[in-house]
């Protein structure tokens, strides 16, 4: 329970780290603009093409998403696949995302849904970085490292026609007592997914190590101060 709760505490995210998140995403991708809504309750981020946007709601709800990302076949298309982040998701696992919808802009609108191969293909950084997978529920499988901190909980069965949430990313026991999370469609493409997961191991990885016990510092034996004996005068 202590490296979990050490990671609670790690993983709490201020709404003003977000602020700053997009502010810096911003500055850093002059294809992307920033657009505000009458009422001032959120800033959109919206690509040159209007297919892809990432919507940051400046005060939500309790148990509200904080991050609201979508991709459209085209301005005025049908809405391909979204994802959604908590307000104290670390702030490095959602840059993972914005910067993937960056990198894939061209990409993004004309993907195919995920198949099984690619989907499971997605968690590789976690199988790679230690976690183990276990089955759930038919099609169900759940991803988790060793001291069960975080876990990935990922439909490998869900319907790609539909854009229900079929992968959950979670710091916490299960969905009703996560301390946050990050949801993502059925429809979600594999690198979507892929970054995301990428990006998880390396945040549970560095909080593996910074809330692992130090190692006790041991002084080596120094050598005998040599004594220095006056000459009669």
């Amino acid at each position: 329970m202590k490296n979990q709760d050490a990671a609670s505490g790690n993983a709490a995210t201020r709404s003003g780290d977000h602020e700053a998140l997009l502010d810096t995403f911003l500055d850093d991708h002059a294809e992307w603009q920033r657009w505000r809504t009458w009422s001032d309750e959120t800033t959109h981020a919206v690509h040159e093409s209007l297919c892809l946007r990432a919507e940051l709601v400046h005060e939500p709800e309790p148990y509200t998403p904080v991050w609201r990302f979508a991709v459209y076949a085209s301005p005025v298309g049908a809405r391909l696949w979204h994802a959604a982040a908590s307000r104290t998701t670390p702030t490095g696992i959602v840059d993972a995302l914005l910067r993937s919808l960056a990198i894939h802009a061209a990409e993004y609108p004309d993907m195919d849904s995920p198949g099984d191969e690619a989907r499971a293909g997605a968690t590789r950084p976690l199988a790679d970085s230690g976690w183990t997978p276990a089955p759930e529920a038919p099609g169900w499988v759940r991803w988790r490292p060793a001291d069960d901190a975080f876990f990935l909980r990922n439909d490998q069965l869900a319907d790609s026609t539909t854009d229900t949430p079929a992968a959950w990313v979670l710091s916490g026991p299960d969905r009703h007592r996560a301390r946050w999370t990050i949801t993502l469609s059925a429809t979600a493409p594999t690198t979507a997914l892929a970054d995301v997961t990428e990006a998880l191991a390396d945040h549970e990885a560095l909080l593996r190590r910074g809330t692992a016990a130090p190692s006790p510092v041991r002084t080596p034996p120094q050598p005998p101060t040599p004594q220095h004996k006056r000459r009669p005068r």
